[in-house]
């Protein structure tokens, strides 16, 4: 299911991921390993998206 997340303030969010069948976790440890930032490392953001068989659709959020 298609589905984004905004911070819409001025500190850092924190949530709660709860996912089925394991393993996509992995994803999110490549992206702390990497210290990735969005826009800046969107290519690589994708790259080990792919790997966990994640696909980003649709543009990006601006920062309206």
């Amino acid at each position: 299911m298609e589905h984004t997340f905004r911070v819409i303030g001025g500190m850092p969010s924190r949530h709660l991921v709860i996912l089925t069948p394991g393993g996509f976790e992995d994803f999110f440890a490549d992206m702390a390993a990497g210290n990735f930032q969005i826009p800046q490392d969107m290519d690589r953001i994708a790259e080990s998206a792919g790997r966990h068989h994640l696909r980003f659709t649709g543009p990006p959020l601006g920062n309206d």
